[in-house]
């Protein structure tokens, strides 16, 4: 799905939402195509949701927003330093 269409089918909720296809540009990742995971009406729940599933599966691509957003704005962090290993 596009996120118009997304915004249109569940309006006034929060997403949560893998992105299907995606790419990098100007430090922002724009999703192409989605697919809707779960919908709330509670922030938190959303949040809870989105944090279970990327602990489970952390490569894949998930986040929530919430349907009155007309864009995704999704700006990519640059990690410095060190991660333990």
């Amino acid at each position: 799905m596009k996120w118009q269409e997304v915004r249109q089918a569940y309006q006034n909720e929060w997403i949560v939402f893998e992105a299907l296809k995606a790419r990098s540009e100007d430090n922002k990742r724009i999703v192409e195509d989605l697919a809707v995971i779960d919908r709330y009406k509670d922030s938190m729940d959303a949040l809870r949701r989105y944090t279970a599933l990327h602990k489970e599966n952390p490569g894949r691509e998930y986040y929530f927003f919430h349907t009155s957003r007309e864009e995704l704005d999704i700006r990519e962090k640059k990690w410095t330093g060190l991660r333990r290993i």
